[in-house]
């Protein structure tokens, strides 16, 4: 059965309701909920709409074109009319069972027209009556009633009969609802039928109602109009949200657009989303091609350029960026050459984002920018935003300006100024991008060493802001929810949060591929602390870590890339490979410094490479990259790696001799690393400020300048004091360790003490510190194990 164009048993009642809030003097109270009713089930708000949202997300579909007649019972019986006694249902019923005839629906669309009749253009105004209201041609429910009766008069005969019968049945269950009905529901479903003494059974009331009785299948009570919107809702939700079609609503979906008999070029792009989100690139090709090729035949050339759009993001995505660039150049000159401002400038959005993201493999694949610089480039976007009044963009720009600050290390104070401007368009312009803005306040308050205010935010976007939100911004709220526990040395409870997700979620492969890699990582790191190398193995086969001088191989998402690079570079320097560790640093440096990468990354690279001199012996080699490394954090306000980079100072005066001012280093920047809940950086800088006080305490010390009188070498009183301060310190350092799963650095204090102990002449303590160092080996070492 093919489906009607527009008009349904649904849009009949409606119009019936129409007809009697024109014709009749409703209540004050029950105006606002019947026009609320009519309009939600004729119009589609925009979707874009945060109304139109909260009221589609219980359907599913955007707009609830099948709904029954109990929804006008709903509505219509708590409301008075103003006839005593009885409601607006009441009414209701008995214009629609007035309604007993073929003829009677043609009656209907022929009066609605005395609806749109202005009473300034009648002869005789007095004829009107006076308490009727008249519909405004381009008002809408002027604009229904038009659309419902031009509908009607290009409906065939044979579809007209189809639609009474749809009627009748749509209608039946109200039979029962009141005793008023006795009377006019006593003729059955066709007065016309009753008067010729027809009966069911007869061969004449067979053929015209015969088929009243069958159960209809799923899809045939909606219209083809019905059935564009409820697939521009999946397509908005599938580009807004990037999530795909659950497998209930698809089955849906297929019944309904196969019950139609029409093609409907949205389905194609629907199942394109759905196909490209599961990682099925073969089927999502096909359908892309399906979609636009249906659309050039019905001469819709103004999506051509979309198409070359979903192409070049369909390559890029598994890793064809010379094709991705060809396709982004036609689609930059098709935009162009047919004036579509807003394909333009998304393209070049685009386009910009995939330089900074993927820089390597852009530039492997020959692509120059087209607008210079990136600042440049955000410069332009955001004159061009201005201009056209996309608001979208232009809050997306401005985050991305506050995000180049943080990259270049610029001012802080800039990138919130940003962050707020687009915070105030947002508002303004009622646009949901407060995903993309949360998690950018997130990695601002990381740098700055506010890991509880980091995580606030996050926290902050999925309960406030989840449900507006792309599912890809979810993730990565969770995510790094994930790295900000595992930092505190609470690996399983991060790993639990992202196991915790949606199962729906790994349906889609680029989620489910960026899952699997954050908990590879984390457990690689922990894996790593606990010295347990066969676990290390095994995860390296599965993370394959990225070659970074291999432009060719497959795109990770650019965080998780470096991540994963550092947890590699950590495993070798743990297992003492300096020299492959040496190579694979350098040549991570050279190439995020090809690459114009985050100042944050470069500035931990040094710090890799300042550590690993540390290691070697060559702490003299050390000292200049780390005091660039702290320098840059400074600059930057990179707070933890500003710590970090003090620490890695501090050791390197302890082994240069210089306990007094490594101490003073340490305790300058200790207290602000407390509060970033850093617990091996803290174990580490306890650790140096530990190791500082056993050198102030040495005897055989040269007195410096920078020593108090009281630090004095030849003052037993000054040496048990430093002794005490660093046994103290050692404790601590330890306490942190255990806390972020460290075995080596928990070992390794635990000999501190027994040296301590050997050193004051307690062999028996400096043995139980020693027993104490197996004991907490071989434990960690069963738990590996178990």
């Amino acid at each position: 059965m093919t489906a009607p164009r527009y008009l349904t048993a649904q849009k009949i009642s409606l119009l019936v309701l129409v007809r009697l809030y024109c014709s009749s003097t409703l209540p004050t109270s029950s105006t606002i909920p019947v026009l609320s009713f009519i309009l939600s089930h004729t119009l589609s708000s925009p979707l874009s709409s945060p109304r139109s949202r909260r009221a589609t997300s219980s359907t599913g579909s955007g707009l609830d074109a099948t709904f029954s007649i109990d929804a006008f019972e709903d509505v219509l019986q708590s409301h008075a009319s103003s006839m005593p006694g009885r409601t607006l249902l009441d009414l209701f019923l008995k214009h629609m069972w007035e309604m007993n005839s073929f003829h009677a629906l043609h009656e209907l669309m022929d009066n609605l027209g005395e609806l749109l009749t202005n009473p300034g253009t009648v002869d005789n105004p007095e004829e009107l009556p006076q308490d009727r209201i008249c519909l405004s041609k381009t008002s809408p429910l002027g604009a229904f009633v038009r659309r419902s009766r031009l509908e009607f008069t290009r409906l065939q005969f044979d579809d007209a009969m189809k639609l009474w019968s749809s009627f009748i049945t749509y209608r039946a269950p109200t039979a029962q609802w009141t005793k008023r009905l006795a009377g006019l529901a006593s003729s059955g479903v066709d007065q016309v039928a009753a008067e010729m003494g027809l009966r069911p059974g007869d061969g004449l009331y067979e053929v015209a109602y015969g088929q009243l009785d069958e159960q209809e299948e799923e899809g045939e009570g909606l219209s083809v109009d019905d059935l564009d919107r409820i697939l521009d809702f999946q397509l908005d939700r599938l580009q807004r949200f990037g999530d795909r079609v659950p497998d209930s609503m698809k089955g849906h979906l297929h019944s309904m657009v196969t019950s139609s008999g029409v093609v409907h070029r949205q389905a194609h792009l629907v199942q394109f989303f759905d196909a490209w989100k599961a990682g099925d690139y073969t089927s999502a090709f096909d359908n892309l091609h399906r979609y636009y090729d249906y659309a050039m035949q019905t001469r819709e050339k103004i999506h051509y350029q979309y198409a070359l759009l979903h192409m070049a993001i369909l390559q890029a995505d598994f890793g064809c960026f010379g094709e991705a660039i060809a396709a982004i150049t036609e689609t930059i000159a098709t935009a162009r050459e047919n004036q579509d401002m807003t394909c333009l400038s998304f393209s070049l959005s685009w386009l910009n984002h995939m330089a900074k993201a993927y820089p390597k493999q852009m530039k492997v694949a020959g692509y120059m920018s087209m607008l210079g610089s990136e600042r440049d480039a955000l410069t332009f976007l955001k004159a061009k935003a201005r201009d056209t009044k996309m608001y979208n963009l232009l809050s997306a720009t401005l985050l991305n300006e506050a995000k180049l600050n943080l990259a270049t290390g610029d001012s802080i104070p800039r990138a919130f100024e940003h962050m707020y401007q687009s915070s105030h368009i947002n508002i303004k312009e009622n646009i949901s991008n407060y995903g993309s803005e949360m998690l950018l306040q997130s990695t601002i308050y990381s740098r700055l060493g506010l890991p509880h205010m980091a995580n606030v935010h996050c926290e902050l976007l999925l309960d406030c802001y989840g449900s507006s939100c792309p599912v890809d911004e979810q993730i990565r709220a969770i995510g790094r929810r994930a790295f900000l526990l595992s930092q505190a040395g609470r690996y399983s409870d991060a790993i639990s949060a992202l196991e915790a997700i949606d199962p729906a979620v790994h349906k889609s492969l680029k989620y489910h591929q960026y899952l699997v890699l954050c908990i590879g990582v984390i457990k690689f790191k922990r894996a790593i602390r606990r010295s347990d190398w066969s676990t290390c193995t095994h995860l390296l086969t599965m993370l394959k870590p990225q070659s970074a001088t291999d432009p060719s191989s497959t795109p990770l998402d650019p965080e998780l890339s470096f991540l994963l690079q550092d947890a590699y570079i950590d495993y070798l320097v743990s297992r003492g490979s300096y020299s492959e560790a040496f190579t694979v640093i350098s040549s991570l440096a050279r190439s995020l410094k090809e690459d114009g990468a985050d100042i944050l990354q470069r500035v931990n690279v040094l710090l890799m490479k300042a550590d690993l001199f540390r290691k070697v012996g060559k702490p003299e080699r050390g000292f200049g990259v780390a005091l660039r490394a702290a320098s840059v954090s400074y600059k930057a306000k990179l707070m933890p790696s500003l710590w970090a980079a003090v620490g890695l100072l501090a050791n390197i005066l302890n082994n240069l001799g210089e306990c007094a001012n490594a101490r003073r280093l340490v305790e300058g920047v200790l207290p602000q690393a407390i509060e970033g809940t850093d617990n091996l950086l803290i174990g580490t800088l306890y650790s140096h400020l530990a190791d500082s006080y056993m050198g102030l305490a040495d005897p055989n010390r040269e007195t410096k300048a920078a020593d108090s009188p009281s630090s004095s070498p030849s003052s037993p009183r000054s040496t048990a004091n430093n002794v005490a301060k660093a046994e103290l310190y050692i404790d601590r350092a330890r306490e942190c360790y255990k806390k972020s799963g460290y075995l080596a650095g928990e070992c390794e204090q635990l000999m501190k003490k027994a040296i301590i102990a050997k050193l004051r002449g307690d062999e028996k303590l400096a043995e139980e510190w020693a027993q104490n160092h197996n004991r907490v080996w071989e434990e960690g070492t069963r738990g590996i194990e178990e």
